[in-house]
Parts: C-alpha cells; sequence; structure tokens
C-alpha cells in the first residue's frame, strides 16, 4: 500500500532509488531536529547493533513491550518501514 502511494507520488520508480530516499530521509531527520528522545536514540543504536526486541530490552532493562513502542517510535519519527532502513539511517548520519 505503501509503495503503491509512493509511485502516485513519482517517488518509485526503481527499489534502489527508493531505499535511497528512505535512508536520505531519515539521515535528513536525525541531524535536523534531534526529534528522537533519548531512549529512542539508544533503541536506535542497539537496532544498529542488530540486536532483538527482546535483547535490547534485556540490555536496557526495560520490557520487550516498551522497547517495541520504542522501535515504532523510532520508525515513524524517521519516516522509514523497517529495522534495518532506521539502523542504516543511523549510521549515514
Amino acid at each position: 500500500m505503501a509503495q503503491l502511494a509512493a509511485v502516485r507520488r513519482g517517488l518509485f520508480r526503481q527499489p534502489g532509488q527508493a531505499v535511497t530516499a528512505a535512508r536520505a530521509a531519515a539521515a535528513a531527520a536525525l541531524t535536523a531536529g534531534g526529534t528522537l528522545t533519548p531512549r529512542e536514540r539508544d533503541v536506535l543504536e542497539l537496532l544498529g547493533e542488530g540486536l532483538s526486541n527482546r535483547d535490547i530490552a534485556a540490555r536496557l532493562r526495560l520490557a520487550e513491550r516498551t522497547v517495541k513502542a520504542h522501535v515504532g517510535n523510532v520508525l515513524a519519527k524517521l519516516g522509514v518501514t523497517s529495522r534495518t532502513q532506521a539502523a542504516l539511517a543511523a549510521r549515514d548520519s
């Protein structure tokens, strides 16, 4: 559904372009205003290390459900749809 909307807006011409655009938008969001809370930044850093929600929860001493909420917030704020895209954006910023 999101891809269809992107096609209509002219943003999705080739798969590589969509990924590049998503990474650029997420990196810009990270550097432009720092909209992530300190805890969301912690979660994003651990996402970048490839940790699961369960592992992040153990590392930060949080409930797994809380981590899941933080991950959802990070994805929404960065405008990406996957953990991988978020981690790549964090790495690029």
